[in-house]
Parts: structure tokens; sequence; C-alpha cells
């Protein structure tokens, strides 16, 4: 009878894994849908992004869905990483009003290939792990799907020429980077001298840092990815984004998004 009950325990925790699962794909996929649509009644740029917050007592982590819109707010500056002041354009969305964010449960996250930097599309970019965020774990980044006013999905906006897009999730015209370097709307020039992956990273909760737009999304199993590491060994940015690529690679199934009409797929 011990060994029936084990292993009707295991059955369970593997039945309400796969409904987690699926619970958080059907949220993703509503809210998906639902920013498309509203890109194309508005004919405007929309995004959807997946944030991650601390619950009410502060332990456990859930993700939220915010989708944002632009409204034409857009500044130009020197990006400041060479002595050639090649200016760049930056955006700033805000969230829908009215709009109810979804949110995802805890245990689940979302990634996307990182294609905030060069050279890191092979890699899936995860967010910030917030119960970790006080201890030496590296930063994670924050991922978006963008919509255009055709409802397509893109990776940048071409209305503006911007591929650096922040959300303005409290809509106080500041955006926060870190607990020292809040700058405000629009940017000044040159913009402050931080590493070029430091404007993507969520270095603290309430974090507003640049999206990593992507055309791929993996929702996985992120209890189960930490619980197969030794995530102490994570304060190396290389070994958490290795870890959590060789977990999701091995496990996960993408949701995709159909070329010309942006409806993702499953």
């Amino acid at each position: 009878m011990s060994i029936l009950a084990g292993f009707s325990a295991m059955a369970y925790r593997g039945i309400a894994a796969d409904l987690r699962m699926s619970s958080a794909i059907n949220t993703v996929t509503s809210a998906l849908d639902n920013a498309r649509a509203m890109a194309i009644k508005n004919n405007r740029y929309v995004i959807t992004v997946f944030r991650p917050r601390l619950d009410r007592d502060g332990t456990e982590q859930v993700i939220d869905i915010v989708v944002a819109e632009w409204n034409g707010d857009s500044a130009n500056a020197d990006n400041g990483f060479n002595s050639n002041a090649t200016m760049w354009t930056y955006d700033r969305f805000t969230p829908v009003s009215g709009l109810q964010i979804r949110t995802i449960e805890g245990g689940v996250n979302i990634a996307g290939p990182g294609y905030g930097i060069q050279g890191n599309d092979h890699i899936w970019w995860v967010s910030t792990y917030l119960p970790a965020l006080v201890t030496d774990e590296y930063e994670g980044s924050l991922i978006g799907v963008l919509y255009s006013p055709e409802g397509r999905v893109v990776v940048r906006n071409a209305e503006s020429g911007a591929d650096r897009i922040w959300v303005d999730f409290n809509n106080d015209g500041v955006q926060t980077i870190s607990d020292i370097l809040v700058v405000d709307w629009p940017w000044p020039s040159p913009i402050p001298n931080l590493g070029s992956g430091d404007f993507f990273e969520l270095l603290v909760p309430e974090g507003e840092p640049f999206i990593s737009m992507t055309h791929i999304l993996a929702v996985f199993n992120e209890t189960e990815c930490r619980s197969s590491y030794d995530v102490s060994t994570w304060a190396s940015e290389s070994t958490r984004e290795g870890n959590y690529t060789d977990y999701i690679n091995s496990t996960t199934d993408r949701i995709q998004f159909n070329r010309y009409s942006g409806v993702p797929l499953k």
C-alpha cells in the first residue's frame, strides 16, 4: 500500500505539472491573440511582454503578461558605445489602459532567443528569477512579442526605425534601469555608459529594461529546470544561460508564428 501510495503521489504531481503547463500555454496564446487583434484594430504597434513579479508573500515568482502600445513616443540619442556618435532610435511603449493583466502561476516561465545582442540568437534568454535577485545569481532579460499594425510578428518598429523598445510599466515617464540609474524620457545624448547587455537585464523587480523581441517562444517548467542544475554556479551569465538553454532545447516545445498572419502556432 505504501508503494502504491508513492506511485499515486508521483502520478498526481506529474498530472498537476502537465495541467499547469497546458494552462500556461493557453494563457500565453490567448494573450498573444488579443494583442494581435488590438494592433490590427487600432493600427499601431503593440507588444506583449512577460514580466516576473513576486506573489503576495514574496517567496514565489509569477509571470504577468503585459500588453503595451506605441503612441509615436520616440527619441534619438548617441548610443555611447563608440567614438563615432552612432545615433539610435528608442521607443517608449505604455500599457494598454483598462486591459486586464493575465498571470501565469508560479513554476512556469517564458523564454525567447537572445536577438537583442548579436550572436545570441542560439541562446534562450529567460527573465531574472526574482527570489534569487539578492544573491549572486546572474540577472536575466524581459522577453516580448511585437505586432505590427498589420498583425505580423516583427522584431523592430519599422515606422520609427527602432529596435530598442522599453515599456513604461508605471507610466511615469521615467525608465528605471537599476536602483541608482533612472533616465527621464526622452533619453539624453549620449546615453549612460553601460554595457550593451545591461540595458536588457532586469536588475531590480520594478526595472524597465529594453525588451528582447522574438518571434519564437518557449513556455517551460522553471521549477523542474532549476532543480536539475546547481544554481549556485549561476553567478556566471554563460552558465545560467547555458543551463536554461540545454533544458529548454531538450524538453520544451516552441510557440512559433505564421510568417504572414502573425497567428501563434503550437
